[in-house]
């Protein structure tokens, strides 16, 4: 009967173990779970790193594949090669952006180097759509995966600003209904990473999807051939979007600089006066003239209080009707 006991107690307690397990294998998210891919994508990440260790990356570009598309050193000739070289290598710019990349596997490219040795003024980082791929993610590990991004970049560079960019808009799967919940789910995550911005301070973000639209809220073929990578047309399209953006938030440390410099400028209006005390350094004396002449002011009433304390003497002239004849009357 103990024997019995027993054993219905370990099923009990392993059935309980199984269901915790079950449960906790659900909550783990992938998306923020650093995780690398094949050999030659870590072959990419190697040439990454080794443009980190040479530094001098003020801006830094960092995705999947439509990042990838912009060119640069580590690149193959992509839609955007032209533009990014004109654009924004002159801005000290590099690309990290890996084809089929997701969250997961920008987090540990992070974690392993590609930001050793740099400390940029700025980062683009647009992310996620591949996550969004059937039921890998759902909208809230998605956004939770570009959060983590984000917090190793602060983690490495807490100096650096991030231009957070909304997932892109697509039209992709293999029918409407399908093509419907994606949409949707971009969307979805697109809400809850918009709220990581902190007003520029340290993200700052932007949605620019409409623009690779048309007036019908299509995606046109010149834009987006295969409805998810961009053309040449829409790489102009995304740098014209973010062209001005990002050159503020380099300029952003040159700005703060000039703040200071400000203040001094307040204290100047004080030498609108210190030069007039040169000027009017003759006036000064003027003003110890001006203190001497209420001295003798009081000097004028007080002889004119005398003269009337004088007058009150002819006072003792009004007995002289002596009233003495009357005394002389009675003799």
């Amino acid at each position: 009967m103990k024997v019995l006991k027993l054993a219905l107690l370990c099923a009990i307690f392993s059935s309980l173990v199984s269901v915790a397990s079950a449960q906790e294998s659900k909550k783990e998210n992938s998306a923020t779970k650093p995780a690398p891919r094949d050999k030659g994508w870590e072959k990419r990440h190697e040439t990454f790193v080794g443009i980190a260790k040479r530094g001098n990356v003020d801006l830094l570009f960092l995705g999947d594949s439509i990042t990838d598309a912009w060119g640069g050193e580590g690149h193959g000739m992509g839609g955007g090669h032209k533009i990014f070289t004109s654009k924004f290598v002159p801005m000290k710019a590099a690309n990290f952006g890996i084809g089929g990349d997701r969250t997961q596997h920008v987090i540990w490219r992070l974690q392993n180097g590609e930001l050793d040795g740099i400390k940029p003024k700025v980062v683009q980082l647009m992310i996620g759509t591949n996550n969004s791929n059937g039921t890998d993610n759902t909208a809230e590990e998605i956004a939770d995966g570009v959060k983590g991004i984000i917090d190793e970049i602060k983690k490495k560079s807490p100096s650096t600003k991030v231009l957070l960019l909304a997932v892109f808009p697509r039209n992709t799967g293999k029918d409407d209904a399908a093509k419907k919940i994606q949409k949707d789910k971009i969307d979805k995550v697109n809400s809850i990473i918009s709220k990581l911005d902190d007003g520029g301070k340290s993200v700052k973000f932007l949605d620019i999807g409409s623009k690779f639209k048309d007036a019908s809220g299509a995606l046109p073929k010149e834009i987006m051939p295969d409805q998810l990578h961009l053309s040449e047309k829409g790489y102009e399209i995304w740098a014209n979007a973010v062209e001005g953006v990002i050159t503020s938030m380099l300029k952003g440390d040159q700005t703060k600089a000039a703040e200071p410099t400000k203040t001094v400028k307040k204290v100047e209006p004080a030498t609108p006066t210190t030069p007039a005390k040169p000027t009017t350094g003759t006036p000064e004396p003027t003003k110890t003239v001006k203190k001497v002449e209420p001295a003798p002011a009081p000097k004028t009433p007080e002889p004119v209080k005398e003269t009337k304390k004088v007058e009150p003497a002819p006072a003792p002239k009004t007995p002289e009707p002596v009233k003495e004849t009357k005394k002389v009357e009675p003799a």
